[in-house]
């Protein structure tokens, strides 16, 4: 079936009124080449059938019924199944003139253009033209380049340049931009992007689109968390501006734009305060401090206006009353951030309780984390949590911190050794909250915190094999550990009562890793130069002796069957290291291999679930006490049989799923304990990935079983057992 010229997105949320004069309007185009996708955004009230009953009507009609995710959830949900050339954007309350597809698609074809726009009239709530018409028009008609507009962004006009929906693009603008989900002013974040990428700009007069005034849009609602939304976009477009050296004009009318509308919004959030907008205010507070020196070069603010900005990025904003949510506050090491734009295992899960928690509310999250611009950046949907960033410190700053260290041994006064939890002590005791969970690594490194605190609301969470002491014992009111093999480690070691410890196993994000088809597997395979009678072996996670990888090269090397290939993803330690000795002296061990190997180093999250389908089997050959396996469940959620080491707590994890176990020769305890009782674990491996080339019949059944066993390793099932250890160690306190 040949394309379409344009597909025609309309996001359809609670507009029943609205919607049919919306549809019918698109339906009687003159131009008539086009798909039309209905995107029912979880709508509550009747849209959703009446989507259903465009679809039946007319056959360019194509209707996604999605979840609620809000109106950038919803245009890229449409932008995912798009077909058509050209794309256009109409929202479910508005309606279009007769020609609007037909003029724009002209005036593109004609110009040769990236990007067409036209004219926008407001209408009122009943569609009937306001007296005197109310028209948006460009500030000259014509053809330009997209960076020659930019300056129109901050003109009486804006509105016609920066809306998502006046406008037909070409489908390759959209090649890898997408808005930003959970935000409102979604149009302002992608359109300095949409320009720069445009060569060619045709701009129209003629008002083709019309804009319904009505009380219950999204513009129109009193102020809130989204309200900052605004803020973010704008001083997305200040760094855009400054980064490509665009200019002191420009940025300047960028900062003045972005500033202002700050202080507006500081004005007005000060009367009732929820932990909501506290929390968004508080991370736009952060991300303006870094455009402050930016701010007093580049400007038109005036002093008085420049001294307020100063004000609200630095004064104490005011904190919303203790309402009825548990407030928790997630301490995580110093390594990544929050949210894990670098990766990290305990980061990502994190990262899964911030955006449920985004979704069901059911807590009042601060998450301590050291400072990242990117992590900054992602943080902006997450308005129900507030992210308390910790930056390195400078030479200066941790040469002192060990010289009060040393005094304070010397004197017998507390020591507190890690200068990144005593700077994030600093900031939590701002703040009021009910729990502080250690998300793992040192545990007794959050001493002087625990003092603060006091012990009886201080959770350990256990994202490894850990024992206590009673240091730590003396720190902590209750353990959360992954698997009940961490948690036998534990109560070994602690003195802590049984009914304070509990297990909460890992999770992965099912939307992501499934094993829905993906037609992109077969290309990336071959992209990778692997045949289609290729049998495709995936090892994901840290490249380290104690995850066993060596091991699996041997076994690869044992296995003289050329079509069995290995593919190898992660590095020494996620994206914030890339080499070590151990590496390097893998790649060298690997030669002997081939093509038959491929390294692909870090691979962030998002695209695992590719090489998880391209795999015919996944391959863990843990060395030490696995206390768990997130891999091991996207494995089994993509479809993918798992061969694994019978470690720790992973057969707990892979009960079910029909995986292979093998027994380790040898174990990575500091030092490294053989066990010459146990085959060769690269023997084992061998034998494990030739019996299940040759039994495709068995692969097929571990994918199943895998699959259903991964459904009770879901995000929403994680969330809800935090939840209910939180309102347990809640109600326990009040006994």
């Amino acid at each position: 079936m040949q394309s379409p010229s344009i597909s025609v997105i309309v996001p359809v949320y609670n507009v029943q009124a609205w919607l049919p004069a919306c549809v019918e309007s698109l339906l009687c185009q003159t131009f008539t080449d086009f798909e039309l996708i209905l995107v029912d955004d979880g709508s509550p009230d009747a849209c959703p059938a009446l989507c259903d009953e465009y679809a039946k009507r007319d056959s360019r009609v194509r209707v996604i019924h999605q979840q609620n995710g809000g109106l950038s959830a919803a245009r890229n949900a449409g932008l995912q199944i798009a077909q058509g050339e050209t794309i256009a954007f109409v929202d479910a309350d508005d309606t279009v003139a007769p020609t609007y597809l037909d003029q724009l698609f002209s005036a593109l074809c004609d110009s040769n253009a990236d990007l067409a726009i036209c004219a926008v009239e407001d209408v009122s709530e009943d569609g009937s033209s306001l007296s005197p018409a109310k028209i948006t028009l460009p500030t000259q008609v014509g053809i330009f380049s997209g960076k020659e507009l930019f300056k129109e962004f901050f003109g009486n006009n804006s509105t016609y340049y920066t809306v998502a929906w006046n406008k037909l693009y070409r489908r390759s603008l959209w090649q890898t931009l997408r808005y930003p989900n959970g935000m409102i002013h979604e149009d302002d974040a992608v359109a300095h992007q949409l320009f720069w990428a445009s060569s060619t700009v045709v701009c129209v007069d003629a008002p083709l689109y019309h804009y319904r005034l009505r009380s219950g849009s999204i513009c129109r609602t009193a102020i809130g968390a989204g309200s900052f939304d605004g803020v973010t976009a704008h001083a997305d477009w200040c760094r855009f501006f400054h980064t490509h050296n665009l200019g002191s004009s420009l940025l300047g009318a960028a900062l003045t734009g972005c500033f202002r509308r700050y202080l507006s919004l500081c004005a007005q959030a000060q009367g009732n305060i929820t932990w909501e907008l506290f929390a968004r205010w508080h991370n736009v507070q952060l991300e303006l401090r870094a455009l402050l020196p930016l701010l007093l070069r580049y400007s038109s603010l005036n002093p008085l206006e420049k001294l307020s900005c100063l004000r609200w990025c630095y004064q104490p904003l005011p904190q919303p009353p203790k309402g009825d949510k548990p407030r928790v506050a997630l301490l995580v090491p110093p390594d990544l951030p929050i949210p894990a734009v670098h990766g990290g295992a305990v980061e990502g899960l994190v990262t899964h309780l911030v955006r449920q928690n985004q979704i069901e509310k059911k807590l009042e999250l601060l998450v301590v984390s050291p400072f990242d611009a990117q992590a900054l950046q992602a943080a902006h949907p997450y308005s129900q949590t507030l992210f308390c960033y910790v930056p390195k410190a400078n030479t200066l700053q941790t040469l002192w911190h060990r010289v009060c260290y040393k005094i304070s041994c010397i004197t017998g006064g507390s020591r507190y050794w890690n200068i990144y939890n005593h700077q994030a002590t600093k900031r939590l005791k701002k703040y009021f909250f009910d729990f502080a969970i250690c998300e793992g690594g040192c545990l007794d490194s959050w001493s002087e915190t625990a003092a603060f605190v006091g012990a009886n609301r201080m959770i350990a969470h256990m994202h490894g094999m850990t024992t206590s002491n009673p240091l730590v014992d003396s720190l902590y009111h209750a353990g959360i550990s992954i698997s009940n093999y961490a948690l036998q480690e534990w109560q070994a070691t602690s003195t802590l009562p049984g009914n304070a410890n509990y297990i909460l196993p890992n999770c992965v994000d099912l939307s992501l890793f499934n094993a829905l088809p993906n037609p992109a597997a077969a290309q990336r395979k071959a992209s990778l130069g692997f045949s289609s009678q290729d049998f495709v072996v995936f090892f994901c996670g840290r490249v380290c002796d104690g995850k066993g990888i060596h091991k699996l090269v041997q076994a690869m090397l044992q296995i003289s069957d050329p079509h069995v290939k290995l593919l190898v993803a992660g590095s020494p330690f996620f994206a914030a290291q890339a080499d070590s000795p151990f590496f390097e002296e893998l790649r060298l061990q690997a030669q002997a291999l081939g093509d038959r190997i491929q390294f692909l180093g870090f691979v962030p999250n998002e695209e695992l679930p590719l090489y998880y389908q391209i795999a015919d089997v996944a391959c863990f050959p843990a060395l030490w006490d696995e206390p768990a396996g997130i891999t091991a469940i996207e494995a089994m959620a993509c479809g993918c049989p798992v061969i694994a080491s019978n470690s720790g707590g992973m057969p707990e994890y892979l009960s079910g799923s029909g995986a292979i176990l093998v027994e380790r020769d040898e174990t990575i305890d500091s030092p490294v304990v053989p066990d010459p009782t146990t085959p060769p674990l690269p023997q084992q491996l061998a034998q494990a990935i030739c019996t299940l080339k040759d039994n495709p019949a068995q692969r097929k059944a571990m994918a199943k079983a895998g699959a259903q066993c991964a459904l009770s390793f879901s995000v929403q099932e994680y969330y809800k057992r935090f939840v209910s250890i939180i309102q347990s160690e809640q109600q326990n306190s009040t006994l």
